[in-house]
């Protein structure tokens, strides 16, 4: 199958265990089936012996020698027990091999995915629902992990149990295998027309349980808004109906696999009926022997119990491959974003900017492309800073993610002290950026730990230093255990500002040569961000700066000034050279000193709109 070949590499680097196990296999099996064999010569030797006492029509001689007769059983018990013995030491080695191996080629494949994972674009998690995505990293791995383990072992040897038994049987009576074997063909068939059924179901109850997950996540993520607007008792229902539709298949895949299970226990019992009701008379009628025929019920016994369960197994494996082709869809994704082959290194300097008529076109979750920015250019000498502003959907997110190296751009467009962007590594671009986004993210750690994410290894000193750029040490009293407070996930035990400010840390802990805000400070008052501003002008002396913005003051000190439009530069300038001109900045300008005037008569907090 096509799905099969992702497990490619996996089998090729544990070769050898995968082939040490199914030697395995087949050693557990030929000594399986040499029992039956020594069970029948046994039968053999007691019916001849015993055959003259019942007055079976035996030759005449003498009696056996009872010592003899006991030797001889013995013998037999003996090489038995032997067998029964070596056989479970050396079956379970083979489980010990293929299900041991299986773990490990796991973990491999788990390391695939999630290091594809990073490697994909913010691009891809735009349109990809977080839910989806985590059912696919661990359910779907764990039905390959039954795939690489238990279906393998139990292909492997139901194949050498039908390929050893047949041997046998074959050589005991081919024309009573032939007939004993007859149920099984109809048994492979059924067992395939139910599998495609099965294949279908499994796909969809994946998918169903990617849904829910995604819903949970949803939800989760989304709760205060659900409470603050009384939508627990809609936000249940839409659960309940996702999870009734999700139970609903799995019904109607238990049922597909009951009929195939059905289907392999039913005709795989048939064979021992049709071998006893022909070969009983041929023991009557010395055509074959009691210990023969013995020996074939017991190999077809053998053949029955895993025929039984091989509907079990057939249904894992349409199961297996299922998922595998729901994470062959993560891997066939292209990362958007990738090192060059000829990749150079940065050179040093102060953050020196250089924008040539940069384009981005992006495409919405229905495919249909629109240009984000459009001829954009400028020119950000080192240690000066640049501010962005304009009406929202205009642009200015897009271009600092594109200056972060976030989204995928054209050669020769974006240039870092005299390096094209496209041209360089991504860790190193990205190491020589500093990068805030609107959303400040925290994760569920202290403090301490999110301040220092990108520089684990950084003492108190440095992180305080930090903090107290971001004007965020004098907040520390309110946390309760200092810098080991934990911040709760996803930043909840905090406030906007102190998240901002916390995110902002985080980057100015680094140092990077060019610093990128996307609004950092739309959660943070207006004093605050002034001191802030304040405080970031001496770390700013050797590194340059874009600051994305919505109120004037917050970027009215920068050099330089870009009033963006639909995706394109309208005005630039200082702001003394703006706020003469009668344009776009000058009207935002002016409408927020009114509101600033108007709050302060009222004695609330003026709030900082865009265009």
């Amino acid at each position: 199958m096509h799905e099969l070949a992702l497990l490619g590499p996996v089998f090729r680097r544990y070769r050898w265990r995968y082939l040490g196990g199914a030697l395995c296999i087949v050693g557990a099996v030929l000594l399986r089936m040499l029992v039956p064999r020594f069970l029948g010569d046994s039968i053999d030797v007691l019916k001849q012996a015993t055959a003259p006492a019942l007055g079976g029509g035996g030759d005449g001689g003498p009696p056996p020698d009872p010592a003899e007769l006991r030797r001889l059983l013995g013998l037999g018990a003996l090489a038995i027990v032997g067998l029964a013995a070596a056989g479970a030491a050396v079956r379970t080695t083979s489980r010990l091999l293929v299900l041991g191996t299986s773990r490990h080629g796991i973990h491999d494949l788990r390391q695939r995915v999630f290091g594809h994972l990073l490697k994909l674009s913010p691009s891809f998690y735009a349109r990809r629902q977080t839910g989806d995505v985590m059912s696919r990293c661990v359910n779907d791995v764990q039905f390959v992990q039954s795939l690489m383990g238990p279906v393998f072992l139990y292909l492997a040897e139901t194949a050498a149990l039908y390929a050893v038994c047949l041997s046998f049987m074959l050589a005991i009576d081919p024309v009573l295998t032939l007939v004993g074997m007859l149920p099984f063909p109809l048994a492979l068939w059924g067992a395939r027309r139910i599998a495609a059924r099965i294949q279908a179901l499994s796909r969809a109850s994946q998918e169903g349980l990617s849904e829910i997950s995604a819903r949970v996540d949803e939800s989760l993520s989304g709760h205060m808004v659900i409470k603050g607007l009384v939508l627990e008792d809609f936000d249940r229902e839409r659960f309940e109906r996702r999870c009734r539709e999700y139970r609903d298949l799995n019904v109607q895949l238990s049922r597909a696999r009951a009929r195939m299970q059905a289907v392999m226990i039913g005709l795989g019992a048939l064979g021992p009926l049709v071998v006893l009701t022909v070969g009983g008379p041929k023991v009557i009628s010395d055509g074959i022997s009691l210990g023969d025929f013995v020996a074939m019920m017991l190999y077809l016994q053998f053949l029955a119990g895993p025929t039984a369960i091989l509907g079990f197994v057939l249904s894992s494996l349409q199961r297996g491959t299922a998922a595998l082709g729901r994470l062959r869809e993560l891997l066939d994704t292209a990362p958007g974003l990738a090192d060059p082959p000829d990749a150079r290194d940065l050179p040093p300097g102060g953050g020196r900017l250089e924008v040539r008529e940069l384009s981005v076109v992006l495409e919405n979750e229905h495919g249909e492309a629109r240009t984000v920015l459009d001829r954009v250019s400028f020119e950000l000498p080192a240690g000066q800073t640049l501010g962005l502003v304009g009406a929202t959907g205009s642009g200015k997110s897009v271009l600092l993610k594109a200056l972060a190296r976030q989204l995928e751009i054209e050669a020769g467009r974006v240039f870092l002290d005299g390096a094209d962007l496209t041209g360089l590594r991504l860790a190193d671009v990205r190491r020589a950026t500093g990068y805030v986004p609107q959303e400040a993210f925290l994760f569920s750690a202290t403090l301490a730990e999110n301040i220092a994410l990108g520089r684990p290894d950084a003492g108190i000193e440095p992180v305080m230093a930090a903090l107290e750029d971001a004007q965020l040490g004098k907040d520390l009293p309110q946390f309760p255990d200092g810098l080991e407070t934990l911040v709760g996930e996803r930043g909840l035990n905090v406030s906007g500002g102190q998240r901002q400010r916390t995110a902002l840390a985080r980057v100015l802990l680094l140092r990077p040569r060019l610093l990128l805000l996307d609004d950092p400070f739309s959660a943070v008052d207006a004093g605050t961000t002034e001191e802030i501003l304040a405080g970031l002008r001496p770390l700013m002396q050797d590194r340059s700066a874009v600051i994305v913005a919505h109120r004037v003051a917050t970027i009215q000190r920068c050099d330089q000034i870009l009033v963006l439009e639909e995706g394109r530069v309208i005005e630039r300038g200082t702001h003394e050279t703006l706020v003469r001109q009668d344009g776009a900045y000058a009207r935002l300008y002016h409408q927020q000193r009114t509101r600033e005037a108007l709050a302060a008569d009222l004695g609330v907090d003026p709030e900082g709109e865009g265009l």
